[in-house]
C-alpha cells in the first residue's frame, strides 16, 4: 500500500533540487521533457514535475530545498505549484513511511518495545486517517499529521520496530483507528470530551500514566514518555497499547481493496 506525503511544506519552497541516491537512476519529467539523472547528476525544479525510476518505478532519490533541508526518500515524487510555492509530494510504501515516522517521532532513548508501540500507532493513523488532506495527498510531514524523516538504516531500532510489527494496527470494534499520541501527558491522558474535541469513532479514555512531569502535547492517546518508561520496566508493546487504548485490540490489517 502506498501513501502520499507532502514534505518540506513548512519551508514554502519556490525551488527544489532532486538527484539520485546510492547509484540509483531518477527520471524527471518537466515541461514536456524527460531527463535521466545518474551518478552526481542533479536537476532544479521550479514548477510542476514528476520523478521516479524507469517506467514509473519507485527509486531512491535525494530531495532538497537548497540551503535549507536535504533528505533521502524512496518512492516517486510529484511537484505541484500552489499559491506561489511548490508542493513536494512523495508517494512511498506504507511500511517505509512507518519506519521513517518511528525514527522521527520516538524519544531518543526509547527502548525497542516502545518503538514497536509507536510503529503500530503510526501505522494505524496512516491507514485510518488516509486522505486527511483533500488536495491530492494523504498526509503532511508536520505535527498536523506525523513527522517524517529519512528511512532508518536496516537493523536500527526504528527499522526493527516497523519490521517486527508489520501490518499490525490498533483496532476498535473491528476497525483500525487513527491512533493519536503526544510527548508527555503529565501523569494522566485525557478523553476527547475533556479536551473539548469532537467525538470520533474511538472515544479515547483517560488513563493513569507511569510518568509525571511537564505536559507536552495534547495528552490524548499514547504518552510517548510513558510508553518508554513502561518498556524500560519490561512491558511489551502490546501491554503499552492496552494501557493507552482501552477496549481495543492489536490486529493484523488486511486492506479490503488489496492496495
Amino acid at each position: 500500500m502506498m501513501v502520499a506525503i507532502c514534505v518540506f511544506s513548512l519551508f514554502r519552497p519556490v525551488e527544489l533540487e532532486v538527484r539520485p541516491a546510492r547509484a540509483n537512476i531518477v527520471v524527471v519529467e518537466q515541461n514536456g521533457r524527460r531527463q535521466t539523472l545518474e551518478g552526481s547528476g542533479a536537476m532544479k525544479l521550479r514548477g510542476p514535475a514528476i520523478a521516479g525510476g524507469r517506467d514509473g518505478a519507485e527509486t531512491a532519490f535525494i530531495l532538497s530545498v537548497p540551503g535549507k533541508i536535504r533528505r533521502e526518500f524512496h518512492g516517486r515524487l510529484e511537484v505541484r505549484v500552489e499559491s506561489g510555492h511548490l508542493l513536494a509530494i512523495v508517494r512511498m510504501d506504507r511500511e517505509n513511511a512507518v519506519a521513517s515516522i518511528v525514527a522521527a517521532e520516538s524519544p531518543p532513548s526509547a527502548p525497542l518495545e516502545a518503538r514497536k508501540a509507536q510503529a503500530v500507532v503510526a501505522r494505524s493513523f496512516l491507514i485510518a486517517a488516509r486522505g486527511r488532506h483533500h488536495d491530492g495527498f494523504d498526509f503532511c510531514d508536520t505535527t498536523h499529521c506525523q513527522f517524517l524523516r529519512e528511512a532508518p538504516a536496516a537493523g536500527s531500532l526504528a527499522a526493527k520496530a516497523a519490521e517486527e510489527t508489520k501490518d499490525l494496527v490498533v483496532a476498535y470494534q473491528g476497525r483500525a483507528i487513527p491512533a493519536l499520541y503526544s510527548a508527555t501527558c503529565g501523569g494522566r491522558t485525557r478523553s476527547l470530551e475533556e479536551a473539548g474535541w469532537n467525538a470520533e469513532a474511538y472515544p479515547y479514555f483517560a488513563v493513569e500514566c507511569p510518568v509525571r512531569g511537564a505536559v507536552a502535547g495534547h495528552r490524548i492517546g499514547m504518552c510517548q514518555e510513558g510508553a518508554a518508561q513502561m518498556a524500560r520496566s519490561g512491558k511489551t508493546f502490546r501491554e503499552i497499547l492496552a494501557l493507552y487504548f482501552p477496549a481495543t485490540t492489536v490486529t493484523l490489517w488486511r486492506d479490503p481493496h488489496g492496495s
